[in-house]
């Protein structure tokens, strides 16, 4: 018996052996994975900062909007609403029509913007925001309206 006992400790130091060897393997996958990982992390290149401020041309339409609910629609509201833009109003039976262009942008279209109100004006009335340059036409000064500051 004794032939016996000497067998089964060879089959289990060889299994135990095994595991480690498993064991090991499995770790260094475990961290080679793993490094791979963590070095394609810190390669990555950084993302782009995203703007959270809103445009001048966000913010008037947002004024203009607040400023319609109440049915009506004055100079001072609407230069409120362009701050430092140059504008001016169109209006007829069914629209008012405000161009607003930005001085650091004057000459270029995305500096200029076209709002437009459709009448009545209550509190469902909305302000899209248009694309800069969108219903803006170069003016030559002899026929330029007065624009309000």
């Amino acid at each position: 018996m004794s032939g016996d006992s000497t067998r089964r400790t060879r089959l289990l130091a060889g299994g135990c052996v095994y595991l480690v060897i498993i064991a090991l393997f499995l770790v260094v996958a475990v961290l080679l994975l793993l490094s791979v990982m963590v070095t394609g992390f810190f390669d990555r290149p950084p993302e782009p900062k995203r703007t959270t401020t809103p445009s001048r041309a966000e913010v008037t339409r947002h004024h203009l909007e607040d400023l319609a609910h109440d049915g009506t629609l004055t100079n001072e509201e609407i230069t409120y609403a362009a701050r430092d833009g140059r504008w001016h109003q169109e209006t007829d039976d069914t629209t008012i029509r405000i161009t607003v262009t930005y001085p650091d942008e004057a000459g270029s279209p995305e500096g200029c913007y076209r709002f437009v109100l459709r009448r009545p004006l209550n509190l469902d009335t909305r302000v899209a925001l248009p694309a800069p340059g969108e219903g803006c036409v170069p003016r030559t000064p002899a026929s330029a309206p007065i624009e309000h500051t």
